[in-house]
């Protein structure tokens, strides 16, 4: 029985290289993919802590988002002032990995982020900026979206905050519309729609 000559082993080792490097590409693709999910769903856990605080300690709280990361900040009433909130775990300053970026609209509207947050222990960032998202005292957040995108490429997760306070966590497929992946406020069951249909009709 003949052995395999030179230029065989050759081609065979180059297959094996070249589906070597596919899954590579794959799993890396893959794992920045759930890295962009990761964020989003800590931040949706994070906002949602936040709106608890805020409505049991009576404080309005702000986010104030960057290209790279986001920041709390506390609104201190006597002087006006949104101020840094330190010591405190839930509040820290958070950064994307290197490689993902935010987007973010505050009612329907894209904001330009700046590349990073201000040092908010400055008075003069304290006078001169303000978060872009709103924590209310009350446990309302104003509506706004935010987007996690990486490398420029299209995003296809994002956190909203909708009109009747729901705290969304949104993905969807390449060109098909947004799906909810988790929310805040529970949906109505069919018999519960069923059954404000008929108050409605019967109110008329």
């Amino acid at each position: 029985m003949g052995g395999f000559t030179l230029m065989e082993i050759l081609v065979v080792m180059v297959i094996i290289g070249i589906i070597v490097a596919a899954g590579t590409l794959a799993m890396g693709v893959l794992g920045k993919d759930r890295e962009i999910e990761d964020q989003t769903r800590r931040f949706w856990a994070v906002m949602q802590q936040a709106r608890e605080e805020a409505e049991l300690q009576g404080l309005d709280t702000g986010v104030f988002v960057s290209a790279t990361g986001y920041e709390f900040v506390r609104l201190e009433p006597r002087l006006n002032e949104w101020q840094p909130i330190e010591d405190d775990r839930l509040y820290a300053k958070r950064d994307l990995p290197e490689g993902l970026k935010f987007r973010a609209w505050i009612d329907a509207r894209e904001i330009v982020l700046k590349p990073e947050a201000p040092d908010w222990k400055l008075k003069e960032a304290q006078k001169k900026f303000a978060p872009q998202i709103l924590v209310l005292s009350s446990g309302e957040i104003i509506p706004f979206e935010l987007r996690i995108e990486r490398d420029g490429a299209e995003a296809f997760w994002r956190v909203v905050s909708l009109a009747d306070n729901d705290l969304r966590i949104e993905r969807r497929e390449k060109t098909e519309d947004w799906q909810m992946i988790m929310q805040t406020k529970p949906e109505e069951d069919e018999k519960d729609k069923d059954k404000n249909k008929k108050l409605t009709s019967a109110k008329r």
